[in-house]
């Protein structure tokens, strides 16, 4: 190599040489190229329960569950449900991947198969190092089919026997016994000698009851077997209860009874001791050695009937023809009604 050639080779290798250095100096006066920027991703997850309290089985109710990536960098997680049984259902269920800024709604539903309570996890797994997981716990609990229902205290009511001026009182009660609001929209009777203290429509909440006083009245004497219905929103609806009673015209001791002892016992049971038959008060006196002669409102008990058909001691009146059964009965439902002194 001549002089000249190798003084050229020596001046382009100082030429390259003075420029690398020029942009060295360039880029260091013109930039601060410290750590290159890592951009991170930041998950945010409000809630940490969801409680869907009672649900009616088979009824499907939603909640949502709203995620959201407040970082700068992408965010990748996954979504998972634990769960004992298929209850619980949530879209998207798996791996997602949301944006810096973006948010992803996820669906929560529950519907429950039984009367049971159910809880179940779900738990939310991404690559933000602050936060890389979040558990949002599940409940949740199953009921039955609202449903109304109607139980009453008592299906038949026997008043026994009254006398057509006064009046009988029996009570029944009703109770809702089912799960939804009872619904009374009528109390209604066949027959007019029977009347109820309570109007409707009656609204009674689950385990509330209402107590109803039934009068049974008539003027006329007669049997009286009816009906109460009470029509409901209750699947038993219309809940009968059977009715019956009896109203008998009241016997007068002044013209029924009297007259019969006067006629055929005056001369036995008259002024002369023992038992006086010649009034009222000296019938209900009785005698000191046998005690009453009539117990009211038990004509088979009471001694003058036994006397009279025979049952006890000997037949009365002595020595006179026996009272026909017709009378017999009609002294005995006199006893029977109260031995009023009417």
């Amino acid at each position: 190599m001549t002089f000249d050639e190798l003084y050229l080779k020596m001046k382009n290798l100082m030429k390259t040489l003075l420029s690398g250095m020029s942009l060295l100096i360039i880029l260091g006066s013109c930039s601060d190229m410290g750590e290159p920027e890592i951009l991170l991703p930041q998950m945010e997850v409000e809630t940490t329960l969801i409680d869907f309290s009672t649900v009616t089985i088979g009824s499907p109710q939603t909640r949502q569950i709203l995620i959201v990536n407040t970082g700068e960098g992408e965010l990748k997680g996954d979504l998972s449900l634990v769960q004992d049984s298929s209850v619980y259902a949530l879209q998207p269920n798996g791996a997602f991947t949301l944006s810096n800024d973006d948010t992803l709604v996820a669906e929560l539903s529950f519907t429950p198969s039984a009367e049971f309570t159910y809880t179940a996890q779900i738990i939310i797994s991404s690559d933000d190092l602050g936060n890389p997981e979040h558990v949002v716990d599940l409940n949740g609990v199953g009921t039955a089919l609202p449903v109304p229902a109607l139980t009453v205290s008592s299906t038949s009511l026997n008043f026994g026997t009254i006398l057509t001026d006064s009046s009988s009182q029996q009570q029944i009660t009703l109770s809702s016994t089912g799960n939804d609001t009872l619904l009374i929209s009528s109390i209604a009777f066949d027959l007019s000698a029977y009347r109820v203290d309570v109007g409707t429509p009656l609204e009674l909440i689950p385990g509330a009851s209402q107590t109803l006083t039934i009068t049974f009245h008539s003027d006329e004497a007669g049997t009286f077997n009816g009906n109460l219905s009470i029509v409901s929103n209750s699947p038993s609806t219309p809940d009968v209860v059977s009715l019956s009673g009896v109203t008998e015209a009241a016997v007068s001791y002044a013209a029924a009874i009297q007259p019969v002892w006067d006629a055929s016992c005056g001369g036995c049971h008259g002024s002369n001791g023992g038992l006086n038959l010649t009034s009222y008060n000296n019938l209900m006196l009785g005698t000191s050695s046998n005690g009453p002669a009539v117990i009211p409102f038990d004509g088979a008990n009471s001694l003058i009937i036994r006397r009279i058909d025979g049952t006890t001691g000997g037949l009365m009146p002595q020595g006179g023809p026996s009272l026909s059964a017709s009378t017999i009965a009609t002294i005995e439902t006199w006893i029977n009604q109260g031995a009023l002194n009417n």
